[in-house]
């Protein structure tokens, strides 16, 4: 059912791929092609999160919900949900917002399903 969440995120024009990633690095779920396998994405993605949870909690801004990374070839949005960070990787051209609110809806989707809500 993950799967399922993540193709229909997928579908978002400029989304490249996506995946949850627990906090330990584990990945929980993926619909992302790429040259890396999973533990080491998890590993470096798991590594951005905890850094960046790290300097957010030192700054006392409480706690860290979402964040975007920007490449000069890449987005990589963060978005937390119950069952770990799910991640979604767009091109520099992808619209911020609609990726945004495509990204919420998948994380209430996937929430519902750590509930066992359909």
């Amino acid at each position: 059912m993950m799967e399922q969440i993540l193709a229909e995120l997928n579908k978002t024009p400029g989304v490249i791929g996506s995946f949850v990633v627990a906090a330990d690095g584990i990945i929980v779920a993926s619909d992302y092609a790429t040259e890396l396998n999973d533990e080491m994405m998890g590993a470096l993605t798991s590594s951005i999160i905890n850094s960046t949870e790290k300097a957010i909690r030192k700054m006392e801004q409480g706690e860290l919900i979402s964040f975007i990374v920007e490449t000069e070839t890449s987005r990589l949005f963060f978005n937390a949900s119950r069952s770990g960070f799910l991640v979604c990787v767009a091109s520099t051209d992808a619209n911020l917002g609609l990726v945004r609110m495509e990204m919420r809806g998948s994380v209430e989707r996937l929430n519902g399903l750590t509930l066992g809500v359909s």
